[in-house]
Parts: C-alpha cells; structure tokens; sequence
C-alpha cells in the first residue's frame, strides 16, 4: 500500500517546508522511493527543483495519479493559505474513493508549535478533513509569533488530534551552533536542506546532525510514512 503525506498548516512560518524535506530525507533513509511536490511559488523563484503544482488555482486529478502509479510515497507540500483548496479537491474529487482504489493511504502531517493561531488552523484542518485520513502532529520548538502562547496538552486542538486518533513527534530544535551557521551563511534551514552538497563544510556538519536527530523523531510515526512490506517489497508494487 502506497502513501500519500500532505505537509499542511495555513499559517504562515509554521515549519512545512523544513518538514517536508525531513520526510523526504527520512524516506531515502528507509530506501522508499518518494517524491517531493511543492505548492509555494516563492520556492520555485528560490530555485527549488522539485514539481510544482499550483494548488490554489486547480489540481489536476491526472497529475496525482500520475506521480502516485510512478513513485512508492507522494509528499506535498501545500503552501500557506492553500489548505482549504486541497480539502475542497479532496471533496470534490471523491479522493478518499480514488486512494481507496489505487491501494494508496493519506496521512495529513501537521507542524505545531505553541501558537493560538497555529492551534486554530489545527482545528480547522481537524473539521475540512475528519477522518479521511491519519493524522501525525509534529511538535516544532518554534516561538509564537503576532499570538499568544497556548499549551497543547489539554488544548481544544489536542483534544481534535486526540478524537482523529493523531500520532505525535516532536522535532528537534536547531541548536545554538547550527543557528549561528546558518545565520553566518545567510540561509534558511529548509534552504540549507535544499542544498546539501553545496555548504560550507562547518554549515554542512551542523546541518548532517540535526537531520540524524529528525530522522529518529520519524521512526515513531514509521507506520504513518512508510509503505506496508511485505518479504522485503512494498506491497504495491
């Protein structure tokens, strides 16, 4: 059975795309051959390579398809603001049906960090979606920016997660030393992910570490990601 990740959270800044290129990384680690789509234009001027949909315009059943039948895992990465345009493909496309059929899973990976207004798309994303699909919360350790902090545990959006039967991981946090080569480099650590063979070599180093870090923060959500086996090959193929 395939799987279909969507990274999706409408507010702006709250760690998709970081996460998104940690669950490609963390596939290639397990030997899955996936694919990375992006929805965000600005990635596309920043010279990111992968295939960009245009998910606030149209999204073309075809081309959802097409990538699922070539490739074992599908990650999109749905930009801000876009994620009530792919609640609306998935209603209007009947796509629960359509995955149902092609023997392919869809798993909605939320970032979180202590935000009310993160908290708030969360439970928006919780009522859109309900339970066509698992949910996996990923845990940011990201300042609460223009909202006051609110704690998970007990929150009415942990409480939804809870109700959908959500896994949590928590990712790890970019420590002192990585933020002050990022910051010396002058790049972003989603930029930096993009580009691993062209760092500096100190810049490089720090990045490495934190991806060991996150790639053992998505063995717990395992089963969420990658394709059921069986006798060493993935059952749909």
């Amino acid at each position: 059975m395939k799987k279909l990740l969507v990274v999706l959270n409408d507010l702006e800044g709250s760690g998709k795309s970081t996460l998104a290129l940690t669950l490609s990384h963390f596939l290639k680690e397990h030997d899955v051959q996936n694919t990375l789509i992006i929805s965000d234009e600005s990635d596309v001027e920043s010279g990111r390579k992968e295939e960009f949909w245009d998910i606030e315009d149209e999204i073309e059943m075809s081309h959802l398809i097409r990538v699922l039948d070539r490739h074992e895992v599908v990650i999109v990465d749905v930009a801000s603001g876009a994620a009530r345009n792919w609640g609306d493909f998935c209603e209007s496309e009947e796509l629960e049906n359509v995955l149902a059929e092609m023997d392919v899973e869809m798993t909605l990976i939320i970032p979180e960090h202590l935000s009310e207004r993160c908290h708030e798309e969360i439970i928006d994303l919780a009522e859109i979606f309900s339970d066509q699909a698992d949910y996996v919360i990923a845990h940011l350790p990201l300042e609460a920016r223009g909202s006051r902090e609110e704690k998970w545990k007990g929150g009415a959006a942990a409480k939804a997660m809870n109700y959908l039967g959500a896994l949590e991981i928590s990712v790890p946090a970019i420590n002192a030393d990585l933020a002050t080569a990022l910051e010396s480099s002058e790049k972003s650590l989603p930029e930096a992910l993009c580009d691993m063979e062209s760092l500096p070599r100190f810049l490089e180093v720090q990045v490495s570490e934190w991806q060991e870090q996150a790639v053992l923060a998505c063995e717990r959500a395992g089963d969420y990601l990658i394709p059921e086996r069986f006798d060493g090959l993935v059952s749909a193929m």
